[in-house]
């Protein structure tokens, strides 16, 4: 029983688009639609997310310490993100380019 609740409980987590996550951070999970200078945008079941890449956001490509500039269109995403001034602003991103 306890198996099933807690498969149930990382579905439920999984399945969500922006969710709770992290104390006062939210999850963007989704592909990367767009970006346009420092603000990505992550669609996932038909919404989309525009999220700020800030100076102090940090990068995992592919399970290595990764930059910005490494963010591509059609990259599957983690974003661990919080709000200031009004907007998602991305601390940590995690990404999975689909080609490797």
């Amino acid at each position: 029983m306890k198996r099933i609740i807690s498969i149930l409980a990382i579905a439920l987590l999984t399945l969500s688009g922006p969710a709770f996550a992290h104390g006062d951070m939210d999850h963007v999970m989704g592909t990367v639609t767009k970006i346009v200078g420092n603000v990505v945008t992550v669609e996932k079941d038909g919404k989309n997310t525009e999220v700020v890449l800030a100076p102090f956001t940090t990068y995992e490509a592919n399970g290595t310490v990764g930059k910005q500039t490494d963010l591509l269109v059609g990259d599957r995403v983690v974003i661990h993100a919080m709000k200031m001034d009004g907007k998602e602003t991305a601390h940590t991103v995690r990404l999975v380019h689909p080609h490797k």
